[in-house]
């Protein structure tokens, strides 16, 4: 492709893109945010957010020596990473399942500072994802409806 060829083509993907910034981007992929993108103040992925959740789930399941409130700071961090994942991508389909997983964490530490984050958390997994699968095991496991 000459060059000429190749900047015209340039110039009309740009101004495609400034004509209507979706146009370039499939609906579909616009809706799930990306692996290689990271969030909240940690800067975590959206897979270091499920493996940490199941990681701190696992590790408060297990030991009967864990700082609750070193659990708890780094649940809020999460917390802070969902959030702002939530923000950017609204309809994520991975989003509830983390609430979900966020919840369970808060309810595994146990403290009343927890105790009141889950249900926070699943008051906004009740909100934000009604209709979802998550939504109905927080309501089995809260009696919430």
């Amino acid at each position: 492709m000459n060059v000429f060829v190749r900047s015209a083509f340039i110039a009309v993907a740009l101004l495609l893109s400034v004509a209507a910034p979706g146009a370039a981007q499939s609906t579909t992929l616009a809706k799930a945010a990306p692996a290689d993108e990271y969030f909240g103040p940690l800067k975590m992925s959206i897979l270091g957010i499920r493996n940490t959740l199941k990681d701190e789930f696992v590790r408060l399941e297990s030991a009967a020596d864990v700082d609750t409130g070193d659990a708890f700071r780094h649940a809020a961090f999460v917390e802070k990473s969902i959030r702002e994942w939530e923000r950017k991508y609204p309809a994520d389909s991975w989003l509830a399942r983390s609430v979900l997983a966020l919840h369970r964490v808060y309810v595994r530490i146990g403290s009343d500072e927890a105790d009141r984050s889950a249900a926070q958390t699943a008051a906004w997994l009740l909100e934000r994802y009604p209709n979802s699968p998550e939504a109905a095991l927080i309501r089995s496991e809260t009696g919430r409806s």
